[in-house]
């Protein structure tokens, strides 16, 4: 729960696709890949005097990029008669910075530091200079907040991450938030269940400890990789370069918009690029109570010509850091068997099926756009299953031809399967020849649609297809945004441009319980555990 208030949607109209674009030239700090969405850009920081005389909606015009309405009614709660807004500009720094002069830091300008605290999930990764930086940016009066760089696995990865922080920080007074850092590169082939529960874990962790937590990440991997719920319970940090503002679908309350502070913005650092960031509220009030309404004048400071070092402490080349390799979801490993079933299986022995080695089943819940074409066994299937011990999903055969129609059918499966829990993700399959009459773009945008439907109704949705007609026929960006089931009959395993979640590897398949044939499927990914993690599917 955010602390005193909620900032409303962000005044952004920029649409995204979906697509992950990039590399461009924002370097994570932790690796060597590059990550953002835009490109780089020098630009000119435009700092201006607050006056606590304004109202805010006249100090609004004064933002250097038009980003927020600011939540009204706070301001005129009886208990809270002090302004949340306000404008501030800020470093954020880590060991790869090296020796920094705090106090020609404070001359700068700067207002406040966000410093690495670590990374990892072991107290002996923590920022070599992390006590340094935190003595050095206090002793000169400047507000603090923190970070965590993330490698977390899954969920309990990300619990011991937050303990460890807990265990670093603790002692520590913060004016600023305590940020979850997720942009690691091995977080391409992650689905976005799996991040927004580690983002979840990670931050309901330190809330419960008492800390004021937020979380971080470039542009592209915020709109593609993390649920909204996500952003109603924590503060975002978004990084983005050489924008008017951020592409962002969400509300943020600081943006990195910038990597090249070193000299040109910012004295007292001498090494290696310095990440440049703008708050648009209050922290030091929301966080601890304290009122500033004095107007802090921020003198520019040209750059000096040749910094002055003491010998003792000339900079060096930084370490590099080398953490261990991290667990990766790109090699896929079978977590569970099952298989897909629907009226042509007439009816079926669940409890027979669930002796076979069988762990999950998808049920066709129907087809079509009319309340008719319901499955006929949806609900026995989907009850005796369940009695059997089965875990469960479910899918929907679309016809659509154009996102109205995939809209209603979405509509339809929405009210089949409400009321229902599922353990595996709820799907749509559009067969290749219903396909035959759309172009590509059409195709990406009927499924999107019913996707996107079936989504902000709470429930974890895929696509499912041929292998040939998903990489065919298809938009790529349509893939960072769902859950991917792949067909393909043959002893190879898929190869696709992205993570799938289930291969439907046979069409024949037979199982104890059921006459006849029956689809058989791998199951890669925990989906059991994301829907009770991340609430989803009824859970």
């Amino acid at each position: 729960m955010k602390k005193y208030f909620q900032i409303l949607s962000a005044v952004l109209s920029i649409v995204i696709t979906g697509s992950v674009v990039g590399p461009s030239v924002y370097a994570d700090e932790d690796s060597s890949v590059n990550y953002n969405t835009f490109s780089v850009e020098s630009k000119d920081l435009e700092r201006k005097s607050d006056s606590a005389k304004k109202s805010a909606s006249s100090r609004m015009a004064e933002i250097p990029f038009d980003v927020f309405d600011i939540y009204q009614a706070h301001m005129e709660a009886e208990n809270s008669p002090h302004d949340i807004f306000r404008e501030s500009w800020g470093i954020d720094v880590s060991e790869h910075q090296g020796y920094i002069d705090w106090q020609g830091v404070k001359d700068s300008g700067v207002d406040f530091a966000i410093i690495r605290a670590g990374y990892g999930n072991d107290v002996s990764q923590i920022d070599d200079t992390f006590i340094q930086n935190m003595a050095g940016a206090q002793s000169v009066g400047l507000d603090v907040g923190t970070y965590w760089y993330s490698y977390a696995v899954d969920v309990e990865d990300a619990y011991r991450e937050a303990e460890t922080c807990y265990e670093i920080i603790k002692d520590y007074d913060f004016q600023y938030p305590v940020y979850f850092d997720i942009e690691d590169p091995m977080y391409a082939n992650y689905s976005t269940a799996q991040i927004s529960a580690i983002i979840d874990a990670f931050c309901t962790r330190l809330q419960e400890k008492g800390c004021y937590v937020g979380v971080y990440s470039y542009t592209s991997f915020l709109n593609t990789k993390v649920y909204d719920f996500i952003f109603d319970k924590y503060d975002v940090w978004v990084a983005e370069y050489g924008a008017p503002t951020p592409a962002f679908n969400y509300d943020y309350r600081m943006w990195q918009y910038a990597s090249d502070g070193c000299g040109s913005q910012v004295n007292g650092i001498f090494t290696y690029n310095l990440d440049l960031n703008h708050c648009y509220v209050d922290y030091p009030y929301i966080i601890t109570g304290r009122k500033d309404d004095t107007p802090t004048e921020k003198p520019v400071v040209p750059p000096a010509e040749t910094p002055v070092v003491p010998p003792e402490e000339q900079p060096v080349d930084p370490p590099v850091e080398t953490p261990a390799d991290p667990p990766s979801y790109i090699e896929q490993t079978i977590e569970a068997r099952g298989i897909d079933v629907s009226a042509w299986q007439g009816n079926i022995d669940w409890d027979e099926v669930a002796k076979d080695n069988v762990d999950f089943c998808i049920i066709r819940a129907g087809y079509g756009k009319y309340a008719t074409q319901k499955d006929y066994y949806f609900e026995q299937n989907y009850t005796n299953a369940k009695a059997a011990g089965l875990d469960v999903g479910a899918y929907w055969y679309s016809y659509a031809q154009t996102p109205e129609e995939a809209i209603q059918e979405a509509e339809l499966f929405c009210s089949v399967v409400d009321g229902h829990k599922f353990e595996y993700p709820l799907y749509v399959e559009l067969d290749e020849y219903v396909g035959l009459g759309l172009t590509n773009s059409e195709i990406t945008a009927v499924i999107d649609a019913f996707c996107s439907y079936v989504q902000d109704k709470g429930y974890y949705i895929g696509i499912m297809g041929g292998e040939s007609f998903l990489k065919n026929r298809y938009d790529d960006s349509i893939f960072d945004k769902y859950a991917v089931w792949i067909a393909n009959y043959s002893e190879t395993q898929p190869v696709f441009s992205r993570f799938y979640g289930m291969w439907q590897y046979s069409g024949t398949g037979t199982v104890n319980g059921i006459a006849g044939n029956v689809y058989c499927n791998y199951s890669y990914d925990i989906y059991p555990q994301i829907m009770r993690d991340v609430h989803l599917n009824g859970y």
